[in-house]
């Protein structure tokens, strides 16, 4: 996410350097809740993010943390975490991408984000919520998590979690990963050095390795 990327700039010249072996740089654990109201519309999905050990040492050694290392964070570190974990780029869609029917569902931006830091690594959790709630049953509803430049890897752990009804299911059709791959390659041999280097740019071919997420629930009677 790109609010971590300036602690990573360094590791671009490691992607310079072999470009033949396109992959991302920052991985994520994730972990989704769709949420509904009292009237069975989606209003909100949960989001828990789990950053992998060396992008969590990165920030917290970039911010100057845990500076006795004992791998416990103060309130004062946690709090300056949640803030930066709250204040998105206007342009960041929060790697979160809902859709009816084709067409995108407009999300808010983080909601009651926390973070927390165990076992050396950065967890953080927040909820987007529906700015209009809908109803499954009258469109297809699906979700992906990506970066859309491939910065960052989110993988799907554990059940898919669904909370306020009990006659829906998430179906998931899981990514082409070899063909994405070979997607990424030819669009970043497109590139040049000075591109990845001096820009940060990378193709926008997030989504094609994001697993594809299906909401789907029973009609009433």
């Amino acid at each position: 996410m790109r609010c971590l990327r300036p602690v990573l700039l360094s590791l671009l010249s490691i992607l310079a350097l072999a470009r033949a072996e396109a992959h991302p740089h920052v991985f994520i654990d994730t972990g989704l809740t769709f949420r509904f109201d009292g009237e069975g519309r989606l209003g909100a999905v949960s989001v828990v993010w789990a950053f992998d050990d060396f992008s969590s040492m990165l920030m917290v050694e970039d911010m100057e943390m845990d500076q006795d290392g004992d791998g416990v964070l103060t309130d004062d570190e946690i709090a300056r975490l949640t803030a930066m974990f709250s204040d998105w780029p206007e342009d960041f869609a929060g790697d979160l991408y809902l859709t009816r029917d084709g067409n995108p569902v407009a999300l808010s931006g983080p909601q009651e984000v926390a973070v927390r830091y165990q076992q050396g690594r950065i967890v953080v959790t927040h909820i987007r919520a529906l700015l209009d709630r809908i109803r499954p049953e009258d469109g297809r509803i699906e979700l992906q998590v990506y970066d859309p430049t491939y910065y960052t890897f989110y993988d799907l752990v554990g059940a898919l979690e669904i909370s306020g009804r009990d006659d829906c299911r998430v179906e998931i059709e899981k990514a082409d990963i070899a063909a994405a791959q070979r997607k990424y390659g030819d669009e970043l041999a497109k590139l040049t050095n000075d591109e990845i280097m001096d820009q940060g740019k990378y193709p926008d071919v997030g989504g094609d390795f994001a697993d594809d997420m299906r909401l789907e629930c029973a009609r009433p009677s």
